[in-house]
């Protein structure tokens, strides 16, 4: 497999994308047998190759390709050497490497991700925050939290929907504290993740929970799609107790 490799990355990085159909279409299959189940010991040689070939010196191309099969194969070894894509100059290569460790099952990807929230670039930040929220890491919602201040709103706002799709109580709680003190429009993306929690909680059968979030969104909120969604959720909340709050409602 090393010297398969080694023949089939130039080929990779042909200039043409019709020439590298079918070396890439060669070195899939090689992965796809190696992650196949029962060949753990051939999956690991696999990555490993690949691994080794994440770096500047070879063709972006080929690192592109590389980077898609070990999304797919790729387990906790494959963490580190993913992970220092995020910084390479190529924003496909970036975001290939974040979509990979998005796609990884293991724990480590998860710590890999939030690693790298520190970076500047904007575009990287958001892609780091979708991954994030496609893992309902709730083990990055203290991280994601702190980005609800970022300058850039597409930023705040990417971090706000992380945490909604998270919704974990802890995720919940740091929604609500920024929500005191965000304007709009970060304040509606916080307002919408929060409802999402809640829509969350309510499926996950914590009812208590749920109607709390809506009944603060319901009454606290000045935005009316808001407070209408919160007024679905106070209802779909209150069980056999809706038929009082349609009253309670309707003469308020």
């Amino acid at each position: 497999n090393e010297e398969a490799l080694a023949l089939l990355i130039p080929g990779m990085a042909r200039a043409e994308l019709p020439d590298r159909n079918a070396p890439q279409q060669q070195w899939q299959e090689i992965c796809l047998a190696a992650g196949a189940p029962g060949n753990e010991e051939k999956r690991l040689e696999v990555c490993k190759l690949m691994m080794a070939k994440l770096g500047a010196d070879v063709p972006d191309p080929a690192r592109f390709w590389m980077l898609k099969q070990l999304e797919y194969i790729g387990r906790a070894e494959s963490v580190a050497a993913v992970a220092k894509v995020i910084d390479d100059p190529s924003e496909v290569l970036r975001e290939s490497a974040i979509r990979c460790l998005a796609n990884n099952p293991a724990e480590e990807a998860t710590a890999a991700l939030v690693g790298k929230l520190s970076a500047k670039d904007a575009k990287t930040k958001i892609a780091l925050a979708n991954a994030l929220g496609y893992r309902r890491a709730a083990s990055a919602a203290s991280a994601l939290a702190r980005e609800l201040t970022n300058e850039s709103p597409a930023v705040a706002q990417a971090a706000a929907r992380a945490l909604g799709r998270i919704a974990s109580a802890d995720a919940a709680a740091h929604l609500n504290k920024a929500r005191a003190a965000a304007k709009d429009p970060v304040r509606l993306w916080i307002c919408d993740a929060y409802l999402l929690s809640a829509d969350k909680l309510l499926k996950d059968g914590k009812t208590p929970e749920a109607a709390a979030i809506y009944n603060d969104l319901y009454g606290n909120e000045k935005n009316r799609a808001t407070r209408m969604a919160a007024l679905e959720g106070v209802l779909r909340s209150a069980g056999d107790d809706a038929g009082r709050q349609i009253v309670k409602l309707l003469t308020s």
